[in-house]
């Protein structure tokens, strides 16, 4: 084996795993590398700035948050139904239907009132068969239009969840597809707040919008045919207060747009708040910080309330001018209605008929200023969850087609993923998996001006244990990073049994690699399970054969259900040491060709960690592994050791061969052993 390295300023940093362990076929799990720094918020959309870890700590806090885009995202989030074009045209006849239904009732009831009235004038009496006759036409218009509202709802409710669900499709296939840099930028209750609240709140606000505000659109313009048919003098009188109705929904809607973009802001930094507390809850009542945290709860809470308060309160206000608009303009009918009576210019059923239609008229302006709150609700979720979708996706493999940045996979794409192009060039596979690890001037940093890994070059022979050892941010776990394509590549390349892992599949890549890691991930499910995942099929007798080889089997055993276990999320009802033993199970039973053990000893007891480095000896047999350890004394076996300091390999060789060299690898050692000798001495 051989390693190499140019000199250089290389910055210290090194990737830390977060988030869990990753073994075979697994999604990307990598964390940053340091809790230092601030978090950058994305370039588009609204996002928290908070204190953050991983490569990121080299970013700097900038305000990124952009003016909504209200016509562009509003034309976007209408794009969404653009699939559905069929139910929208049904909908739509439905609706048309209904509400031309709606709007000659008013005509029909006032043609009973003149029979009536005419009856009453000519003393020859009134013919109430007619009259029963108009009011049965009535009665089935009124019923055929609330038939045929229903259906539209019914249409409505459909193609506003199916494409909801499409959306929610569109986002997970997204967040597959970005790059961990995008992860280590955001909070988790951030991204969190995008994919849960904010589509939710989409999915009401379009079945709100698409089955009321339609509907209301549409009545204004039949009720205001019917009103020119009746009497294009009252018609013209009615338009009058719809000027000024319209100036102060404009002036209501500006103030209040503002605020919903900060409510849903603070929203989503209420979440990441609240989902950080609640991880860290051990931790947080350890240091005596519940106080502060609840403080800071307070803070944002505060925050979030009055922007919420505002919000609603300036919007709010649309209803009540609106309302008094519709009074007003009922007062003009009704008085220049009377007048045209008088002088015999329209009956009354006439001027009767037209005092229903301004009313019908008043309450669909209602009803769209009213849901001017809900559109800016709505269009400021679609802009965050259109920032998710429009975030810089990572570069494709091989056998995927490149899509243009910002766009969002659409049905077939979320069908059809991982599935390579017609066209496109085949993924490489090794035509022999031996578990060759070679690194050829391989160059990374996370931002440009800060060099991190500069001009590496080693080669591991198939079947070696690989040990990296160094202090906090040499840039250890980074290494290890690049070899799963967890980042990719500034310059140079590596290269798996004399293939370019760049010309591979990135699932093809980490189905042949296994990873443990220093936090054991285990997700809500029996303990078979959680040993079995990423090995799908795998049956019940192999999960019981690498527990056994991993010395799971023992404490399994002793619970009552045993392998049929139910962990909770944070396997909580099991000890740090049995958890770090299901993940090398985990591990174990993918069987890799290419095994990366990241401090998987580092949180354990002394005896624990013995059966630990049992596991791992048994799980490294006849496997290429990389062993990332601060304490040495789990490396002594090792092939070779690789020392590094600030990005650069420094040293390389057998535990005794750097001892007896007396450079970094020996300081280190006599650091962590011979002067705690000296102290007990």
């Amino acid at each position: 084996m051989s390693g190499e390295l140019s000199d250089g300023n290389a910055q210290q940093g090194e990737g830390q795993q977060t988030g869990g362990d990753l073994q075979t076929g697994g999604d990307q799990q990598a964390g940053g590398d340091q809790q230092a720094g601030e978090r950058a918020t994305p370039k588009r959309g609204p996002a928290p700035a908070a204190t953050m870890g991983g490569p990121a700590r080299f970013m700097g806090g900038m305000s990124t948050e952009k003016a909504l885009d209200f016509k562009g995202s509003g034309r976007r989030l209408l794009g969404l139904l653009r699939p559905y074009r069929v139910l929208v045209g049904l909908a739509l006849a439905f609706a048309v239907g209904s509400v031309t239904l709606a709007v000659l009732g008013p005509r029909m009831l006032g043609e009973a009132i003149n029979v009536i009235f005419d009856g009453f004038a000519s003393r020859h009496g009134t013919d109430f068969s007619h009259v029963a006759q108009i009011l049965v036409v009535v009665l089935a218009l009124n019923v055929g239009s609330s038939v045929l509202a229903a259906f539209q709802g019914r249409i409505t409710a459909t193609l506003v969840q199916r494409a909801v669900f499409t959306l929610r499709e569109e986002v997970q296939a997204k967040l597959s597809r970005l790059p961990l840099r995008y992860f280590d930028r955001q909070p988790r209750g951030e991204i969190l707040s995008r994919v849960t609240n904010d589509i939710d709140n989409l999915q009401q606000s379009m079945q709100q919008a698409l089955s009321q505000l339609v509907t209301s659109l549409l009545t204004i313009v039949g009720v205001l045919t019917l009103m020119f048919i009746v009497s294009w003098e009252l018609a013209l009188i009615a338009l009058v207060t719809v000027p000024a109705s319209a100036v102060a929904m404009r002036k209501i809607a500006q103030r209040a747009q503002p605020q919903f973009i900060k409510q849903w802001k603070y929203t989503g930094k209420l979440n990441a708040h609240i989902e950080e507390m609640y991880s860290g809850h051990a931790l947080v009542t350890a240091f005596g910080q519940r106080d502060e945290a609840m403080r800071a709860f307070t803070e944002q809470n505060e925050e979030l309330f009055n922007a919420s308060y505002r919000a609603q309160f300036i919007s709010g206000a649309i209803q009540p001018v609106m309302m008094f608009m519709s009074n007003l303009n009922y007062v003009l009918v009704a008085v220049v209605g009377g007048l045209l009576i008088s002088g015999g210019s329209l009956t009354l059923g006439a001027v009767t008929a037209f005092i229903q239609y301004s009313r019908q008229f008043s309450q669909p302006l209602t009803q769209v200023a009213s849901m001017a709150n809900l559109l800016q609700s709505s269009v400021a979720s679609a802009e965050r969850v259109f920032a998710l979708l429009d975030a810089t996706e990572q570069a494709p493999d091989a056998a995927e087609p490149a899509r243009p940045a910002g766009t969002a996979a659409g049905p077939a794409d979320v069908a059809a993923a991982g599935a390579p192009a017609a066209g496109a060039p085949a993924a490489i596979r090794p035509a022999m998996v031996r578990g060759k690890v070679q690194f050829d001037d391989v160059s990374f940093r996370y931002l440009p001006d800060h060099p991190l890994i500069e001009h590496v070059s080693l080669t591991v022979e198939p079947g070696q244990t690989v040990a990296i050892v160094g202090p906090t941010g040499a840039g250890k776990t980074t290494l290890v990073n690049l070899l799963m394509r967890f980042y990719e590549l500034d310059s140079g390349k590596i290269l798996l049994d004399g293939v370019d892992t760049a010309a591979m599949s990135r699932a093809e890549l980490r189905g042949l690699t296994g990873m443990v890691l220093q936090d054991a991930w285990l997700f809500g499910g029996t303990i078979e399970e959680n040993i079995a995942y990423g090995s799908f099929g795998a049956s019940h007798d192999r999960v019981v054969e690498a527990a056994q080889a991993t010395y799971v089997d023992r404490f399994v055993r002793t619970l009552p259900d045993g392998y049929q276990t139910v962990l909770d999320e944070e396997g909580t009802n099991v000890s740090a040491g049995e958890r770090q033993l299901i993940t090398i199970a985990r591990a174990f039973l993918a069987r890799p060709a290419v095994l990366i053990l990241d401090e998987a000893t580092s949180s354990v007891d002394t005896r624990t960690e013995v059966l630990i480095q049992r596991a791992m000896a048994s799980l490294r047999q006849g496997r290429t592994s990389f062993v990332i350890a601060h304490r040495l004394s789990t490396v002594r076996d090792a092939d070779v050791i690789l020392v590094m300091e600030d990005g650069r390999i420094v040293e390389q060789g057998t535990h005794t061969g750097l001892l007896a060299a007396g450079g970094a690898y020996a300081r280190l050692y006599q650091a962590q052993f011979a002067q705690a000798m000296a102290e007990v001495a």
